[in-house]
């Protein structure tokens, strides 16, 4: 059993040993349950890593969409890998 600290906000990590067990990863969900004057932590939904396309829905974005290589970010990237494999 691992003992971990509480903040001033409530919050605690949870150890790395738990989280691997129960399969939590940055973004899932966790529900807590009151029992017997204990707790029970149980994992809701696993979180998943975004995706670069899901970015306008993420921020709420809804403009036109423009591909990724159309963009200045995206154009002056392509310009630059093409510069470094000369």
């Amino acid at each position: 059993m691992a003992t971990v600290s509480v903040t001033s906000k409530g919050q605690v990590t949870i150890p790395k040993r738990v989280r691997r067990a129960l399969g939590i990863t940055p973004g899932s969900k966790v529900e807590f349950d009151v029992e017997r004057g204990g707790a029970r932590l149980r994992l809701v939904k696993k979180g998943e890593p975004s995706r670069v396309e899901e970015g306008p829905a993420i921020l709420n974005y809804d403009g036109p969409r423009i591909p990724i290589d159309q963009m200045h970010g995206g154009f002056a990237m392509r310009k630059a890998v093409k510069r470094a494999r000369r």
